[in-house]
Order: C-alpha cells, then sequence, then structure tokens
C-alpha cells in the first residue's frame, strides 16, 4: 500500500472514530414493543438445547440435540422461501398458536420418540416465529427502535448466561423457563398487524452496491470470529458462563450510552468488538486456572457489542438498499453455511486442539485489519450515509436531523 493510502486509511479511521449518528429515543413507537421485543428468544432457545435435548433418546441415529437445532433452521428457511409480505402477519398468528400447540404436546408426552417428534414440531415453529420476527425486524421498525431491538437481543443474551451459570432457574426448571419465554413469543406474534407489513411490499426492488456488501463483511467477520469460542477449553463451564453474562450485561449498557447519550457511530462499537475478542482469544495462551485466562473470560463479554452492532447494521442497510426479496436469499445462503462454518474450528478441535487459541487469534485479527484497511470505503458508503428511518429519505446527518417527538409516537424509558 502507498504512503498516500496509508494516510488515507488513518484519516479515514480517525474521522469514522469521532462520527455520530443522530437516533433519539424519543421516536421509539410504543405501539411497535411487540416487533422489539420477541426477536431475542432465538439465542436463548439455542443456549438451552442441552439442558432441553441433552438426555432424550436418538431417531435416524441422530441425537436430540441435531435433530431440534435442524428443525429450527428449517423451519426459519422454509418461512422465507414460501411467504409473502402480504401474508406474514396470518402466518405469525398461525404460527404462535401451531408453535404453543406442540410446545404443550411436548411438556406433556412422556420422553422417547413420541416426545423427541413433538420437541422438533416445537423447534420448527419456534425457527417459523424468528424468522416473522427477523423480517419486522428489518422492514417495519426504525432505525431508533432497531438498536434498541439489537440491544435487547443481547440483553436476553447474556443475562441467560449469568443465569446458566449460577443455575438460578434454568437449572431447576428449564421447560417452566422456556414457557414463560414461548408465552412472550406467542403474544407478540398474535398482535402482528398486517398493515404494518404494507411498507415491505412497497419497497422498490433493490439496488444492492457497496452499502450491503460492507455490512455482509462485518456481518460474516462477526458470525466467523464468534464460532472459535465455543471450541475453546473451558468455555462451557459455569465459571465462564457468569464472566461472559457479566461483562455481556456493561457492554450492552455501554452500547446504550454510546448511540443515545454520546450519540457515536456504530462503528465504534465494531472497533471495540474486534479489539476486545482478538484480545480475549490471545488471552487463551495463558495456562488454565490462571488469572490472564479468567480475564480472557471476562473481556470475551464485549460479544455482545459486535452482536448490536451486527444486527443493527444488517436492519438498517437491509431497509435502505434491500428489499425482501433479497433477504430471502440472504437467510437461505446463510443458514445452510452456518452450519458449515462450524466445521472448521470442529476439526482443528477434534485433531489439534492446541492450536485452537493460535487460529482463532490470527482469524480474528486478520479480519480486523482488513476491516480497518476498509476505513476509507465503509465512511464513503455506509457510517457517513444516509441515517434517516426513510428507506429513501434525505441524509439527516447532513441536514441536521429534527428529533422533535412526531405526534403519533411515544417515549420509551430504558431502565438504565
Amino acid at each position: 500500500m502507498t504512503e498516500h493510502g496509508n494516510n488515507n486509511v488513518i484519516t479515514s479511521a480517525l474521522e469514522l472514530r469521532r462520527s455520530k449518528d443522530r437516533l433519539s429515543i424519543r421516536t421509539v413507537r410504543l405501539r411497535y414493543l411487540k416487533y422489539m421485543l420477541i426477536f431475542p428468544l432465538a439465542p436463548v432457545f439455542a443456549n438451552m438445547q442441552e439442558a432441553l435435548f441433552g438426555d432424550t433418546m436418538h431417531l435416524l441415529e441422530l441425537d436430540a440435540m441435531t435433530l431440534a437445532g435442524s428443525a429450527y433452521c428449517a423451519g426459519a428457511g422454509l418461512l422465507f422461501a414460501f411467504t409473502h409480505p402480504k401474508t406474514i402477519d396470518k402466518l405469525s398468528r398461525a404460527l404462535a398458536v401451531a408453535t404453543a400447540g406442540a410446545f404443550i404436546l411436548w411438556l406433556m408426552l412422556p420422553r422417547g420418540q413420541a416426545g423427541l417428534i413433538a420437541a422438533m414440531l416445537f423447534a420448527a415453529g419456534l425457527g417459523g416465529c424468528a424468522a416473522c420476527a427477523s423480517c419486522a425486524y428489518i422492514f417495519v421498525l426504525n432505525n431508533a427502535e432497531r438498536f434498541l431491538g439489537a440491544a435487547a437481543i443481547s440483553l436476553f443474551f447474556a443475562l441467560n448466561q449469568l443465569e446458566f451459570g449460577l443455575s438460578l432457574i434454568s437449572g431447576l426448571f428449564p421447560k417452566a423457563y422456556l414457557a414463560t419465554l414461548v408465552t412472550g413469543t406467542c403474544m407478540c406474534l398474535l398482535l402482528y398487524e398486517a398493515d404494518d407489513f404494507s411498507a415491505v411490499e412497497a419497497e422498490p426492488e433493490a439496488t444492492s452496491g457497496p452499502a450491503l456488501a460492507l455490512t455482509l463483511y462485518f456481518f460474516v467477520a462477526h458470525y466467523l470470529v464468534e464460532v472459535f469460542y465455543t471450541y475453546l477449553p473451558g468455555t462451557s463451564s459455569p465459571e465462564a458462563a457468569v464472566a461472559n453474562g457479566m461483562m455481556g450485561i456493561i457492554a450492552v449498557l455501554l452500547a446504550l450510552g454510546m448511540k443515545f447519550i454520546a450519540k457515536r457511530s456504530v462503528w465504534n462499537m465494531c472497533n471495540l468488538f474486534f479489539v476486545a475478542i482478538t484480545a480475549s482469544y490471545a488471552l487463551y495462551f495463558a495456562p488454565e486456572g490462571s488469572v490472564l485466562r479468567c480475564i480472557g473470560r471476562f473481556v470475551h463479554g464485549f460479544e455482545q457489542m459486535g452482536y448490536i452492532a451486527a444486527y443493527y447494521l444488517l436492519g438498517h442497510v437491509f431497509k435502505k438498499y434491500g428489499d425482501f426479496r433479497l433477504f430471502k436469499l440472504f437467510l437461505v445462503v446463510t443458514l445452510p453455511a452456518s452450519m458449515i462454518v462450524y466445521v472448521i474450528p470442529g476439526a482443528i478441535s477434534a485433531y489439534a486442539p492446541e492450536y485452537v487459541p493460535l487460529v482463532a487469534t490470527t482469524v480474528a485479527g486478520t479480519l480486523f485489519v482488513v476491516f480497518i484497511l476498509l476505513s476509507p470505503t465503509y465512511s464513503t458508503y455506509l457510517f457517513f450515509a444516509d441515517r434517516s428511518d426513510d428507506p429513501r429519505g434525505a441524509n439527516t446527518a447532513a441536514a441536521g436531523a429534527d428529533e422533535s417527538t412526531p405526534p403519533t409516537l411515544m417515549c420509551l424509558a430504558l431502565p438504565i
């Protein structure tokens, strides 16, 4: 890279560090809470699969966790393969009823093949619910609502990690704990309204372009970096879960403060994620039981910063530059690809476990360097681009957006 190129990267990175977004919590619409609060269930279910299905019987030589996870992905994927914005509200309500019914049936049936089939039906329905929620998250919410929705996902996830490590509820009553979450999910889905999805159908065809490609780079990079953590030694221990949960909650609160108080760009959150995760993996070179290894587990809690940035950017850019068809294609490609990605760290862990920290640190550091080198492009096409909630609207960042509360909108107070 030439000296001019180096200067351009440094200048762009410094400008992005100082950049700000004009999101206001006053633009959050209270009646849209049903679209903001449902999505957090998906990662909670993923975390609870071992507790729920770990001791059930096999079917077709496959264990229950594999079958339930596959059913979940199939439920989400099939929805987007065959649904349409005109029918998504009806489908959401139907899925809510079917998922609740399958869940009740699973609770009533004893352990065995019948119970496992009921669990798979429940998981498939839950995957469909998550797919409906993701569509609403991207195409119905505005930027402030979307950011709070992403923060809710991460906060729920961090609280679940903390609870899992302490075994306060799920350790004793996993199904009762999940029942509360399923009830809330179904209630939200039953409240979906057709008029809220009318804008999805009216979206013009996707323009794609650099902004979408840049967003997908961070989203995929974030996912690739996170995949390795599961295969590091001791990360499934209660102590690691407590450390991740505690620091994860702090990271979520920090993200909310950066966005709504300091008004900082998501660029800063992306950088904090990369720095923290790379440092966390590097600290795993320390011996088990050492202070450095313990610090690494706490630092990894900043994964929640990456989750918030990834989900928020994905929703913002797909609404602005994408359409429903392109989003369906994205899910159809990423769902099977996400399962394949696990093969890489899984193979390393199986045949050369001592190299997992080295590969994880190298991958995280390399993706971070590429992210920084792309600073001029990010500055041009994404982080200094339109921040309006109108997908084709004016540049609110440049024009000094009006943050007054619209007459039809209500303020949502955050518990921070």
